[in-house]
This record gives structure tokens, sequence and C-alpha cells, in this order.
């Protein structure tokens, strides 16, 4: 750390820190921005997509009910991980612990994406029409 003119280095530690803080307050409200935004739209697309299918059609099947589980299971996984960053960071824990909390947070939020395009992908292919048979 360089010291400026005029500066004690408590006075650029504490600026650091101020710095490092509003940083990830600024990560934190862009992540929750975005998974309420992927909420939002699976929300949505769920629901025009259910809308599609026949009232006829059989109930939910095992596959959808483990598919909603693991998208549950994920975003809770995103929500517990975001929520033991803060508490890793202000607990002042060696950087071993933070690099593991912020490695669960990318690995949750990363398996909660696949799963939500994973399912995209199958309903917009349950919603297709059955193509012909070729004659």
């Amino acid at each position: 750390m360089t010291t400026e003119p005029g500066k004690s280095s408590a006075q650029q530690a504490q600026q650091m820190w101020e710095a490092g803080a509003r940083s990830l307050g600024e990560g934190c409200q862009q992540a929750q921005t975005f998974w309420n935004t992927v909420a939002r739209n699976w929300s949505e697309a769920a629901g025009a997509m259910l809308g599609q299918i026949p009232r006829t059609a059989p109930t939910t099947s095992s596959e959808a009910l483990a598919t909603w589980r693991e998208l549950n299971e994920a975003a809770f996984s995103v929500g517990q991980a975001w929520m033991r960053l803060p508490l890793v960071l202000s607990s002042g824990a060696p950087p071993s612990e933070l690099q593991a909390a912020i490695t669960r947070l990318t690995e949750a939020q990363g398996r909660a994406y696949k799963l939500w395009m994973e399912a995209i992908v199958k309903m917009s292919e349950m919603a297709k029409p059955p193509s012909a048979p070729p004659s």
C-alpha cells in the first residue's frame, strides 16, 4: 500500500475498507436484482406455458415435480450463500473461509442458472405441437 501525502496509513486503510464495503453492497444489490428478475421471468414463463397445456392433460408428472424441487433447492442454496457472505466478511474470518463462501455462492448461482435454463428448454419443448411423422 503506498501512502498518499497528508494521509496516514490508518486513513488509507479506512478508505479501502469503505470502498470494499460499498463495492460489496453494490454487488449484492446487483445479484439480488438479477435473481429477482430471474424469479419473475420464470414465474411469468411458467404461467404462460402452463396456460397453453390442455386442461385434459394428466396431472403433474413426477419428473416435473422433481424439476420444481431442484429449482427450489437451487434458489434456496443461492439465498443461503448470499446470507453467509456478509457474515464471513464481518466476522473477520480467515481468507480461506472467505474464498470458500465466494466459491459456494458462485457454484450455487451457476447451478441455479443452469437448472433454470434446462427447465425453460423442457417447457418450450412441451409447448410445441407434435410434429407430423414423415410420410
